[in-house]
């Protein structure tokens, strides 16, 4: 009886040990910052700095396109690879052919309001891609708690302690630069230079604010299904972005599989919830099975609760397992899927016959 119940022991504990290993992506999903970023009115400035102290805004880099008019771009970078549309009124001019020059500028009604690089050959002064947090931290003025005035209104971030380390928020004379910090090699690995306005729509960390409420246009439903797909698009180029930071080949694209990503995002923001395993699709596995998808290795990113793709993309970077399949050269093709504010890139090792193919 006794060495019955030793061998159930010992095979209980090998169960175990099997469900874990063959269900690798059962790890927590991302939730982004977002979800806890309240928005919170007030009614006296007497407690903010209307007067904050600020950089001088640079004379040469990428900073000082914000505000020219977009036909710039074409006379200093010819035309763009894509148009990007975003839910938020403007589109993205996407420049992606070479990964170290990687650039994504924010258009409005003609007009530059944002640039975004990971680029390690793009100006970004008086910041460097792969500067260290702590060279930054000696050159620029950090403060938890970063001013911006848009006419009467006076708008007030308040950075968290993981912001201060990952998401740096810093004022010029009148733009703002969010610093994209790879918390794993402890270096800068994008930055995003913006207007005033377009930050305050985009509400990336706490804010209080005193005036009008600066929000956002109600995006169509086409918009919506556009933003969608543009976003999609861009977590595969920053993906190669950062396998190419980090010495690690470029993955390809399968389209297949990107629509699997899309509608499992779609899935979870139909059905409100944040996991791996579908109510009525079931989990990765059954999911691929179900589409006819052959592979030999898969896992899967999942994310809520931010912005934008950028802003997913640098999340999981920062997120050990989520940056582990990101930056994993075993992997050969990835798909991947935006609706809403959902994300989910798929990544697959196909069978040698099918790389060949």
């Amino acid at each position: 009886m006794k060495t019955l119940f030793r061998i159930l022991i010992v095979l209980s504990f090998l169960a175990i040990i099997f469900h874990y290993s063959s269900n690798s992506s059962d790890y927590e999903p991302l939730e982004g910052p977002n979800s806890s970023s309240q928005i919170i009115p007030k009614t006296k400035s007497d407690d903010l700095k209307v007067l904050q102290d600020a950089l001088p805004r640079p004379d040469v880099g990428l900073s000082t396109l914000i505000g020219k008019k977009s036909n710039i771009l074409v006379e200093k970078y010819g035309e763009p690879s894509r148009y990007d549309s975003s839910p938020y009124g403007y589109d993205w001019w996407i420049y992606n052919s070479i990964p170290e020059q990687f650039v994504m500028f924010g258009v409005n009604n003609n007009l530059i309001t944002q640039v975004y690089t990971s680029g390690e050959d793009v100006d970004v002064s008086p910041y460097k891609i792969g500067q260290t947090l702590a060279d930054i931290y000696r050159m620029t003025i950090v403060n938890s708690e970063v001013v911006a005035n848009i006419e009467d209104s006076i708008y007030t971030f308040t950075l968290s302690e993981e912001d201060m380390n990952t998401r740096i928020l810093t004022k010029f004379d009148n733009i703002f630069a969010q610093l994209y910090i790879d918390s794993e090699r402890g270096v800068l690995s994008g930055i995003r230079f913006t207007d005033s306005k377009t930050l305050v729509m985009h509400r990336p960390y706490e804010m209080s604010f005193v005036g009008e409420l600066l929000s956002p246009p109600n995006p169509t439903s086409f918009l919506i299904e556009e933003s969608n797909l543009s976003g999609a698009k861009q977590l595969f180029d920053l993906l190669n972005v950062f396998r190419v930071q980090n010495n690690i080949s470029p993955i390809e694209q399968d389209v297949q599989v990107s629509e699997l990503a899309m509608q499992h995002s779609e899935d979870m923001y139909t059905q409100n919830y944040l996991s791996h395993d579908s109510p009525t699709k079931g989990s990765l596995k059954d999911r691929l099975d179900e589409a006819n998808i052959i592979y030999k290795e898969t896992e899967e990113n999942i994310a809520t609760a931010y912005f934008d793709s950028i802003e997913a993309a640098h999340g999981w970077l920062n997120s050990s397992n989520h940056r582990e399949y990101m930056l994993d050269d075993r992997f050969t093709h990835v798909g991947s899927g935006v609706f809403i504010n959902y994300y989910t890139q798929i990544f697959l090792q196909k069978p040698d016959e099918e790389i060949i193919e």
